[in-house]
């Protein structure tokens, strides 16, 4: 979508046409989040509590109307026809190696992938000092200090956040049935202006005014937007700890 040109009567309905697969990092991330959730080495990749957990956020994915790629369906198959090799009671050597291989090459696929990922954020991760820029051997940059490291959250990871607001709002008992659709533009603002009034603001109190489903959506996809335009952050001050929010402060000058 391109943002010179923003229809404010978009709904939630069509906001699931509007995010496409630009948001999303892919499933071999999508794994690799699993993974280090559940504490498991990668090798465990084919484990059942992944395969489960992987096919419950296509669920929810897909109830939130957002687009999934095909890649991730080729995903969920293969991680069903290993799991599926290993639950038959009779199957021949041919079936057990080709199970093997999938296994093998996913394995691999996902090793490769680590690695790359996390040279990409090692190399994000330094400072301009030592990159680009080089002092003479013995000299300090003077004024730089230290800063506090945070964790920039993934796109999983505010599904996992949004996964527990719905599942808060259900347990708060049976509300009334509405089916509406709410236009994703008249959340942005809300959601700036209540960044404008706070130093930081954490995931789940965005939702604190919510009282259906369809609204809950609505916020959680201008969040989405507004964090794909660069106007507003996401992080973790600890692994899995609550996520922050808060404007970004080039976005917020320039705006």
């Amino acid at each position: 979508m391109s943002d010179s040109n923003p229809n404010p009567a978009r709904t939630t309905a069509e906001a699931g046409r509007w995010f496409r697969l630009p948001v999303f990092e892919g499933p071999l991330d999508l794994l690799l989040h699993l993974i280090k959730k559940n504490e498991l080495d990668p090798h465990d990749v084919t484990a059942s509590i992944v395969t489960e957990q992987y096919l419950a956020y296509l669920e929810l994915l897909d109830s939130l109307n957002l687009d999934v790629a095909g890649e991730y369906l080729v995903m969920a198959a293969t991680l069903l026809l290993i799991k599926s090799f290993a639950l038959l009671p009779y199957q021949g050597p041919a079936d057990e190696e080709e199970a093997e291989e999938l296994k093998r090459d996913l394995i691999d696929r996902l090793l490769e992938y680590q690695r790359y990922r996390e040279a990409a954020f090692k190399l994000a991760e330094r400072p301009l000092l030592g990159r680009d820029v080089f002092v003479a051997p013995g000299e300090k940059l003077e004024g730089a200090a230290e800063e506090v490291p945070i964790y920039d959250v993934s796109i999983f990871d505010l599904i996992e956040a949004l996964r527990g607001v719905l599942a808060r709002m259900s347990e708060q008992g049976p509300r009334e049935l509405n089916l509406r659709d709410i236009p994703v533009a008249q959340c942005i603002p809300v959601i700036l202006e209540r960044l404008e009034h706070a130093a930081r603001l954490e995931f789940i109190s965005l939702f604190d005014d919510a009282r259906d489903r369809p609204t809950v959506v609505a916020f959680f996809l201008a969040l989405l937007e507004l964090i794909r335009r660069g106007r507003v952050r996401a992080w973790q001050e600890a692994a899995f700890g609550p996520i922050w929010l808060a404007p970004r402060a080039e976005a917020a000058a320039s705006a």
